[in-house]
């Protein structure tokens, strides 16, 4: 017989065996594949979704210097800089042109305006009517032949009156006529940058944009600036892209500054772009440091079964080898000619693994970029795993020259390699715990700022599962011998016979023993680290968005008005919303630290921001909420107010009179109660209240009214009367005089009682870092408005919500009266949050049918499962391979039995045990090997989970509080069902064994030599 034919009929007499390895390299291909290719598509949606979601200025960067007298060449500097630095990456960038604001006139209203020439906007904004300047459509001549074409943003033309062929004349300056009125498709674009003016048509004060020629921009009398915005496609974007383009941003400006045509002078950065991308690489840094855990735990549990059915396949051919060793063949070619059975079965078993895992992808995460190399990698290294190991131990058992016991042999390896590999193991994972329990996570920060995966802290887990499995494993001996002696005290054959078979034969049985326990640990540790990520990351999203949506309003700043936003019911129609709450939401100064000030009406923020744990800062705000104003009657329709004016003789005009409300959840609102003449005294100034509940007064004011060079106006207010009642000074008390005069035409008058300090809850990392406590005094400067604030400290919580641990909480309508009180602009909130029932639908419905410029975002938004989910689902796929291998590994086991103790059926069979009894044993023998498993691999499971599944969980935050903890809990019901179903089909394979041993032990007339 050829060799060929002696190889082929051997492959052939094993055909179990080689498709069961053919089944390992199966799965370690498909789940490999799938659970590699899950990860690379989620941290590539995660990006994509990430970056899409980010508006403003959060999604872009912007380099800002004054125009160049030489425009052209200075724009050609930073295009070469922009070209080689961003546009690799893939960001794009565009150059825009814009005036401070000028004083400008149109139909007799005086106004700021801001000239802006962007050749982008079209592509980003709809014309409403009209057209765009430079189409080279003619010009309405308008009565001004020599009027530059502008188009202007709708919501500044209907607030100034303007419509198509309107005049509107810049001081000092050209003469524009409108030819085009538009507004933008998005505001919240990261191509406006987040400029509120976009979006409202007035900011600080300033009207527009008005669209010119740059020509335009340039005639204007005041200072005129260039703007390079640079912006990403998250559709292309990638993360090593992304990774590059963070690199690249810090280094842009320096680039810019050495490039002689643009200048130097006033060259300033900003944009929130870097800050993104650095927060969502972090994201991905999470998945890249859960991805070794299962693919590891994997590939452990199928290397093991690997070696389980390569003990067997060479046990099985122990006397051939021994023949055809007799006969010449050297150890090499039985190697060889393993390998090449092996590289037969298990490429196609690899292939058809690595299609369906591909297949499996595409149809159930569709959309997502796939990675063929990542298949045909982890389909070929599964295959030379699998050679290597079979081939290897097949040239071992070539290589020994004495013939042994077949069941001695199965598992074997020599014990001082095996300890010192153990030791070895458990060196490993005490060092890489150390190290992972030094850092808190397996990310660590690096030298440039980025979040990088720690090699030694990665493996922690996987490290930790496998040495505590190995010490397990060497513990079964003793405690089997252990059992032995307990079982041998009882007269019966069960379970004397099979506590001694598992005592005595032990290393027949440790494969399929340690394959088990990886598997039942894996399954473990998922199912605590997908309890804990629930926790951590439910938390986290409370505190990134405050309320389950969040409604935010670009272009508010400071109260100035009427604020529809605060008495108008603007949710009540809104599917699932069931409270909601103004907030504020600005940076303060503390000295020179920056932090970030929430301001929130402390009576509802349980209601409109659950699971936020701000119960007791709540408590502590309550007082100063309740102080903040004077309540009104409830149902009151007006308000009169006494005002009496002393000025000296002849001083002209008018006293204006304003009244400021604030509303029962603390938006403040600024309403004009008309005027009285100055030359009258005095007179009664009426307002119709807004229809709003818990309405209270926070003060009122006084400014002059067509009345130049006036000075020495002195303005009291006296009582108060709602509904036409009798004015009185029971509603606000003694209210201060005002003195008015040209040059300070506006003062306030606070209620009596005010000045006291403002209690405020601090973040805990701000608490530290300046070194208070409750009860301490605080004093801060709020950025919008500019009000310089003494406070207190009321309490100290781990975070504030959307702020951090960074950040200060305070009472609105408290706030509100302090920047009052203080003579400074008044901070108007930005923001609601809402809490909902179904908190999707009610964004959707929000971002349908808004009326006016808003962006919502739920908690779903800031929740990381877009990028974690998918990492935890391949913990589960991990698990279900790993328990996979540990049933071959026990068919290969049982399989192993039913060769290496035939002569046991017969002996017993001779001695009289019933064949029904042998087959008991057989099957107690395996169940307990399983169940004892079980138990343990749950027991190295929960050490593991309980030592590194917190630090995972929090990991998977990108910018989590220093204070955000993990709560470690178990999906219960996916580790039951895991380990139900493995039971199952495990007492299916002892069932089939004992069905085996007790076919065998019935045949009548058994002799061993009938094997």
């Amino acid at each position: 017989m050829g060799s060929a034919r002696t190889a082929f009929a051997r492959a052939n007499a094993r055909l179990g065996v080689l498709s069961g390895i053919a089944a390992v390299v199966l799965l370690l291909s498909g789940i490999g594949t799938a659970s590699l290719g899950t990860l690379a598509g989620a941290a590539a949606g995660g990006l994509r979704t990430g970056l899409e979601s980010a508006t403003g200025a959060a999604g872009a960067a912007r380099w800002q210097i004054r125009l160049a007298n030489d425009a052209a060449a200075q724009s050609e500097a930073a295009a070469a800089v922009l070209d080689r630095m961003l546009v690799p990456h893939g960001a794009a960038w565009q150059r825009s042109a814009q005036a401070l604001p000028t004083p400008a006139n149109a139909g007799g209203e005086s106004f700021e305006a801001l000239l802006t020439a962007d050749p982008a906007v079209a592509e980003r904004a709809e014309l409403v009517e009209g057209e765009w300047p430079g189409t080279g459509s003619s010009t309405p001549d308008a009565g001004a032949p020599d009027a530059l074409p502008t188009a202007v943003n709708a919501a500044a033309a209907a607030e100034l009156g303007l419509e198509q062929g309107s005049l509107v004349t810049v001081d000092d300056g050209p003469t524009l006529v409108v030819v085009g009125i538009w507004e933008p498709a998005d505001p919240t674009d990261p191509a406006w940058f987040g400029d509120p003016v976009v979006a409202t048509g007035f900011a600080d004060g300033a009207a527009g944009p008005f669209l010119v020629d740059e020509s335009a921009v340039l005639a204007a009398p005041s200072a005129a600036v260039v703007r390079w915005t640079a912006v990403v496609d998250p559709a292309t974007m990638t993360p090593d892209d992304a990774a590059a383009l963070r690199a690249q941003l810090p280094d842009v400006e320096p680039a810019l500054r050495n490039q002689d045509d643009i200048g130097s002078s006033g060259l300033a950065a900003s944009g929130g772009l870097h800050g993104t991308l650095s927060r969502l690489l972090a994201g991905l840094g999470a998945v890249r440091a859960l991805a070794p855990v299962p693919v590891l735990l994997l590939a452990i549990a199928g290397v093991a079964a690997l070696a389980r059915l390569a003990a067997l396949l060479g046990a099985a051919r122990r006397g051939e080898t021994l023949l055809l060793r007799a006969r010449g063949a050297s150890a090499t070619r039985l190697a060889r000619d393993t390998a090449v059975e092996v590289i037969a079965v298990g490429i196609p078993a690899a292939a058809l693994g690595a299609i369906s895992a591909e297949l499996a992808l595409g149809l159930l995460r569709p959309g997502e970029v796939r990675m063929p190399a990542i298949a045909w990698l982890v389909a070929a290294t599964s295959v030379v795993i699998a050679v290597l190991l079979v081939a290897g131990r097949a040239f071992t058992e070539a290589r020994r020259p004495v013939q042994r016991g077949s069941g001695d042999e199965q598992g074997r390896m020599p014990r001082t390699a095996v300890a010192g590999g153990v030791v070895l193991i458990a060196v490993a994972a005490g060092i890489s715990l150390w190290q992972f329990r030094l850092y808190g996570s397996p990310l660590v920060t690096g030298a440039s700022g980025a979040v990088e995966v720690d090699p030694l802290a990665v493996l922690a887990p996987v490290l930790v599962l496998l040495a505590l499995s190995l010490l397990a494993l060497g513990l079964a001996r003793p405690i089997g011998a252990l059992f032995e002696r307990l079982a041998a005290a009882r007269p019966a054959l069960i379970p004397a016979l099979p506590m001694r078979q598992l005592a005595r034969r032990g290393s027949l049985f440790a494969s399929a023993s340690l394959v088990t326990m990886i598997a039942v640990a894996g399954l473990t540790l998922a199912a605590v680290f997908a309890g804990a990520w629930q926790s951590v990351d439910r938390h986290a999203a409370a505190l990134a968005t405050g309320g389950e949506v969040r409604v935010s309003f670009p272009g508010r700043d400071v109260v100035r008005g009427p604020d529809p936003l605060a008495t108008g019911e603007l949710f009540a129609e809104v599917p699932g919303v069931v409270a909601d709450g103004p907030v504020f939401r600005g940076e303060v100064r503390l000295g020179s630290d920056a932090a970030t000030l929430v301001g929130a009406p402390a009576s509802g923020i349980e209601a409109f921001a659950p699971g936020t744990g701000l119960a007791a800062a709540a408590d502590d705000l309550a007082p100063s909420a309740e102080a903040a104003a004077a309540p009104l009657p409830d149902g009151a329709a007006t308000l009169e107010v006494e005002v009496g004016v002393r000025a000296p003789g002849g001083t002209p005009g008018r006293v204006g009179v304003w009244v400021w409300l604030l509303t029962g959840d603390g938006a403040a609102m600024r309403l004009p109660a008309g005027s009285v003449d100055i030359a009258a005294g005095g007179g009664v100034a009426e307002l119709e209240l807004p229809d709003a509940a818990g309405l209270r007064l926070l003060g009122l004011s006084a400014g002059l009214v067509d009345s130049p060079g006036a000075r020495g106006v002195q303005v009291s207010f006296g009582g108060l009367g709602v509904d036409g009642a009798t004015p009185s000074r029971e509603l606000a008390g003694d209210l201060e005089t005002v003195e008015l005069s040209a040059s300070d035409p506006e003062a306030r008058a606070p209620l009596a009682g005010g000045g006291e300090t403002l209690p405020i809850v601090l973040g805990a990392e701000l608490a530290t870092r300046i070194s208070a406590g409750v009860g301490d005094a605080v004093d801060f400067r709020i950025v919008t408005g500019g009000a310089e604030i003494d406070a207190v400290v009321a309490g100290v919580v781990p975070a504030v919500p959307t702020a951090g641990g960074n950040a200060l909480l305070v009472d609105l309508g408290a706030l509100e009266r302090a920047a009052f009180d203080a003579d400074a602009g008044v901070p108007q909130f930005g923001e609601r949050w809402l809490a909902s029932s179904d908190p999707v639908a009610s964004a959707e419905s929000i971002d349908r049918e808004q009326r006016t410029a808003a962006t919502s975002t739920t908690r779903a938004d800031a929740s990381s499962a877009q990028l974690i989910t998918p990492a935890i689902a391949t913990f589960w796929l991990g698990a279900a391979g790993a328990l996979l291998f540990a049933l071959i590994s026990l068919l290969a086991l049982a399989s192993a039995l039913a060769g290496s103790r035939f002569g046991e059926i017969v002996v017993l069979r001779v001695l009289g045990v019933a064949p029904r009894v042998q087959a008991r044993a057989r099957f107690a023998e395996l169940a307990a090997t399983v169940l004892a498993a079980i138990a343990m691999g749950a027991v190295i499971g929960g050490i593991t989970a309980w030592l590194t599944a917190r630090e995972l969980a929090r990991a998977t935050i990108a910018d989590a509080p220093a204070s955000l903890e993990a709560t470690l809990g178990v999906e219960l019901w996916p580790w039951l069902a895991g380990l139900a179903a493995f039971a199952l089909l495990a007492a299916l394979v002892a069932a089939s064994a004992a069905r085996a041993v007790r076919r065998t032990a019935s045949r009548p007339g058994l002799r061993e030599e009938e094997r």
